[in-house]
């Protein structure tokens, strides 16, 4: 059984009322060190990998992860065999040829230890901003127009994606990219050593990434999902894992969403079985103690009713592992066997509620939960 935390690292801890922290540049040395440390224990206490989302622009220090992949890169060059990754990369608004050839350069430089994720966008700030130039804007699932186009732009990204990681050499006549746009191209090293790039009349027709992925075919695939059926039987479709952070409530929902998804695998040939379709998570907030546990508890209610739970996101807060070890070990192993999954990602805060309570509960999950499972393996 894996288990990987999806780190989200703040530039201000709990309590401060801080303008553009953000921007702190010694603010932002205390996090990057942070998060190194806590890292490096955790592959040390066992966990699997880390991942981080992707945000810009978070000049208040909240969630402060600019460029996963940079993150990616620095955490690996500190470990050993921890993998890394997102959860995920935005994949409409950002250019897919160079982000394919930034995940498979970053695959060979840890040694094939990474993964990729992939999301559509939820915020608006940035999404747009940086989406402008294709009328994108953030993901709202609400089938409006800018929804819709959104999505669009999501299969077409990932097929051009896909296709430059897998194929030497490719085109793509999309909506939103024309690839390769119409140039006249004579370069000697193209004309005898690329292959049928160019055409008898010197137009390039075709273009490759370098390098092509270290992992066969590409780096294994996720990606974050709630509540849309049509995002969960795409990726499935495609190879890829759902990672669900759906609340208790909704346990009812987890069915539906491994049954769809393993439709959606059979229909394009592919063989799968559950814990290939879905992984779970659920946010880390364990304590040695009770009185710990509630103190923790209450800190991380009041920033996720705040930041998260709030304009312009409401983010369902969905699983919260709190409990004592047997309490949490025994909510995991329930969870695995009746959905016959062997994945899980825990939300971990990095920077905002001090080294004593984050480091704590990195600890009592591993030896409360990790450790135990191994010792049945």
């Amino acid at each position: 059984m894996r288990f990987k935390i999806l780190a989200v690292p703040f530039m201000r801890t709990v309590g401060e009322s801080v303008v553009l922290a953000g921007r702190d540049r010694d603010r932002f040395q205390i996090m990057m060190h942070k998060l190194r440390d806590q890292m490096v224990m955790a592959e040390a206490l066992g966990y699997d990998g880390f991942c981080l989302t992707e945000q810009h622009m978070q000049v208040e220090g909240v969630e402060a992860t600019t460029n996963p992949l940079f993150w990616n890169l620095y955490i690996a060059n500190h470990t050993t065999h921890f993998k890394v990754g997102q959860l995920g990369m935005n994949l409409t608004a950002m250019n897919p040829i160079k982000l394919a050839e930034d995940i498979a350069m970053l695959d060979h430089m840890t040694g094939g230890r990474m993964f990729a994720g992939f999301s559509r966008g939820n915020t608006p700030r940035w999404t747009a901003t940086m989406g402008q130039h294709l009328g994108l804007t953030s993901a709202e699932s609400d089938k409006s127009e800018a929804d819709l186009r959104n999505r669009r732009a999501l299969y077409e990204n990932w097929r051009l994606l896909k296709s430059l990681w897998r194929d030497d050499l490719t085109r793509h006549d999309g909506e939103f990219w024309k690839v390769p746009p119409s140039i006249d191209w004579t370069f000697n090293p193209t004309t005898d050593w690329g292959g049928d790039a160019v055409d008898g009349h010197g137009k390039l027709r075709k273009i490759g990434i370098t390098p092509r992925p270290l992992q066969d075919p590409h780096p294994p695939i996720y990606a974050p999902f709630s509540y849309s059926m049509e995002s969960a039987r795409f990726w499935a479709g495609e190879g890829t894992k759902m990672v669900s952070l759906v609340t208790a409530d909704k346990e009812s929902f987890m069915p539906a969403i491994i049954e769809n998804c393993l439709q959606a695998r059979q229909e394009k040939g592919l063989e799968a079985k559950a814990n290939d379709v879905l992984a779970l998570g659920g946010h880390l907030l364990m304590g040695t103690t009770p009185e710990r546990r509630g103190i923790y508890r209450q800190m991380f209610f009041e920033i996720f009713n705040y930041a998260y739970n709030a304009p312009p996101y409401h983010v369902p807060m969905g699983r919260v592992w709190n409990g004592s070890r047997q309490e949490t070990l025994d909510n995991v192993m329930m969870l695995a066997e009746r959905y016959q999954i062997d994945e899980f990602f825990l939300w971990h805060h990095v920077g905002y509620f001090g080294d004593d309570y984050e480091q704590e509960s990195l600890i009592e999950f591993a030896e409360g939960v990790i450790q135990e499972v191994n010792k049945t393996v």
